[in-house]
């Protein structure tokens, strides 16, 4: 009867001892249970997403700059004799429109506060040319005439343009301002979905990390 008396007793302020424990144990859980509340708010927001849609973050404008030519030569008695080479510069400005598709985007974790966010990569969105404002340049061989040779040249120097003014957008995303506009507009997105401030950003494809 006595072992009884003293188990009861035991066990009554183990579980006094808890009691007055709980609203400690809860207030220091309570901030880890609602970081992960809003971490899936993020990742829910993302996948209601259209898989076409994208968050644009900005654009950067630069001038573009593509050169095509051909030289010519005429053949007489076994004897190359050349006409001269045909040089076509094609300039003008681009603006490059870059983001994030939301399958490349997703938040890890929340620890202390902070939301922590992978981009696996950045994209480019759009690069439109102003044709307003494009200057061609075209150098004639001294033997060729500007109606066949310079035609040619200008419009294998305009496709050549077109080509490559996507890889010229693409190494732009290379650069420190695009990782920068980057993680400010996922970080508004992020605060303003999840009301947390603080939001750490590793950005893969680059193999850059930094927090903003």
């Amino acid at each position: 009867m006595r072992k009884f008396i003293v188990t009861v007793l035991i066990l009554t302020f183990m579980a006094a001892g808890v009691w007055f424990s709980a609203p400690q144990l809860l207030r220091e859980l309570a901030p880890h249970i609602l970081q992960k509340s809003e971490m899936q708010q993020f990742n829910d927001m993302l996948i209601e997403m259209k898989p076409d849609a994208a968050i644009q973050a900005g654009f950067i404008r630069t001038m573009h700059e593509q050169t095509w030519s051909s030289e010519a030569f005429f053949s007489f008695l076994g004897i190359e004799i050349p006409l001269g080479e045909t040089k076509a510069t094609l300039r003008a400005p681009i603006k490059v429109y870059y983001g994030v598709r939301p399958h490349a985007i997703h938040a890890t974790r929340a620890i202390k506060g902070q939301l922590h966010i992978i981009i696996d990569k950045v994209e480019v969105l759009s690069v439109d040319a102003d044709i307003s404002k494009l200057e061609i340049k075209t150098d004639i061989g001294w033997a060729r005439l500007d109606a066949l040779s310079g035609e040619e040249a200008r419009s294998r120097v305009k496709k050549a343009f077109e080509q490559s003014k996507q890889r010229a957008a693409d190494r732009i995303l290379q650069s420190i301002q695009v990782t920068a506009y980057v993680r400010a507009a996922l970080k508004a997105i992020a605060t303003q979905i999840t009301g947390i401030s603080d939001v750490y950003i590793d950005r893969r494809d680059i193999l850059q990390e930094g927090a903003s």
